[in-house]
C-alpha cells in the first residue's frame, strides 16, 4: 500500500495531463492518444484521472504528441518521481477490519494539510477519548463485533496523531452542537475527562473550535458529518467526504466541494467564536 501523498501526487498528475491534451492544437482525443503510445483509450483516462502513472516512454510520446515545452517537460517528470515514491502505512494491518471508503479517507486525511470538521451532536474524532469512543459505540459491538470495535477504535485513535505529530500537522477548523457536550456519555467520569481534553487541545496553535449553541437553532441541530480536506498543492481543489452512517461519500468535482464549503461557512456564521466555545465547554464541564 502506497503513501497517501503518492496516491495524491497522482492526481495531481492525472489533472496536468488532462490540462495538457486539452490545451494542445489541434486538440487529440483520448483515444489518438492511445493510440500514439500504442494502449488504449482506457489506459488514457486512467492516466488523466490518476489511476495509474504513464512509463517514461508513454510520457514522451504524449508530451511530444501536445508540443509541450521543456520547462513544463522536466517540471512534469518531477512531480511523476516523486509519485513513484511509495512506503508502508500505518493503517495497512487494519485494512481487514475497516470499510473501504473509510481506508480512502484516512488517506486523504493523512495528505492533507488542513481539514475543516463538523460533526454535529458528538464530540469531533480528533478530539475523542478512548472511553468516549467506547461509549458512542456501545450498541455498535452486537452489529460489528467486538473485535473489529476495538480495532476502529485503536484506528481513530491513530488518525489523531495527523494533529499532534510533529512532522507535517494538519490544522483542524473544527465545529460541532453544543449537544455534544451536554450527554454524559459513558458516565459524568468519562464526560469530565473528555471535555477536559477538547479544552487542552483548543490551546494548540494548529486546532481551532467552535461550538453552535442552542441558541443559534436549526444550526445547532444539524446531523452533518463532513470532512473538507485541503492539500499542499494550491491548485488542488480539495476533497469533501461526508458520513452517510451507512459509508463516506467523497465529493471530488470542484463545483461539490464548494457547496460544501458553503454549508461550513454557514455553520461558522452560526457558531460562538473560539474562546467563547471554550467558555461554554468550560462551563459544562464544571457542571458534572
Amino acid at each position: 500500500m502506497t503513501k497517501p501523498q503518492t496516491s495524491r501526487a497522482m492526481a495531481n498528475v492525472g489533472r496536468r495531463l488532462r490540462a495538457l491534451r486539452l490545451e494542445a492544437r489541434p486538440r487529440p482525443t483520448q483515444a489518438a492518444v492511445g493510440k500514439a503510445i500504442g494502449k488504449s483509450q482506457d489506459m488514457v483516462s486512467l492516466f488523466e484521472k490518476g489511476g495509474q502513472l504513464p512509463t517514461d516512454v508513454q510520457l514522451r510520446k504524449i508530451l511530444d504528441l501536445y508540443g509541450v515545452d521543456q520547462a513544463t517537460r522536466l517540471d512534469l517528470m518531477a512531480e511523476i518521481r516523486e509519485a513513484r515514491e511509495s512506503e508502508a502505512v500505518w493503517w495497512a494491518e487494519y485494512v481487514a477490519h475497516l470499510p473501504r471508503s473509510l481506508v480512502k479517507l484516512i488517506e486523504l486525511e493523512d495528505s492533507a494539510s488542513q481539514i475543516s470538521i463538523v460533526t454535529g451532536s458528538l464530540i469531533p474524532w480528533p478530539f475523542q477519548t478512548l472511553e468516549y469512543m467506547k461509549g458512542v459505540d456501545e450498541f455498535a459491538s452486537h452489529e460489528v463485533g467486538v473485535e473489529r470495535l476495538a480495532a476502529q477504535h485503536e484506528v481513530r485513535v491513530r488518525r489523531q496523531e495527523i494533529v499532534t505529530r510533529t512532522d507535517r500537522p494538519a490544522a483542524v477548523d473544527v465545529l460541532f452542537s453544543e449537544a455534544a457536550i451536554r450527554p454524559q456519555v459513558g458516565g459524568p467520569e468519562v464526560m469530565r475527562d473528555q471535555l477536559a481534553r477538547i479544552i487542552k487541545m483548543a490551546a494548540m496553535p494548529n486546532v481551532r473550535l467552535r461550538v453552535l449553541p442552542f441558541s443559534a437553532g436549526a444550526a445547532a441541530a444539524t446531523q452533518l458529518f463532513l470532512n473538507i480536506m485541503d492539500f499542499p498543492n494550491p491548485k488542488d481543489p480539495g476533497v469533501a467526504a461526508i458520513d452517510t452512517g451507512t459509508g463516506v461519500v467523497f465529493a471530488e468535482d470542484p463545483k461539490e466541494v464548494r457547496a460544501r464549503r458553503r454549508m461550513f461557512d454557514y455553520l461558522v456564521r452560526n457558531a460562538l467564536d473560539p474562546d467563547d466555545s471554550v467558555g461554554l465547554i468550560s462551563a459544562a464541564l464544571k457542571e458534572l
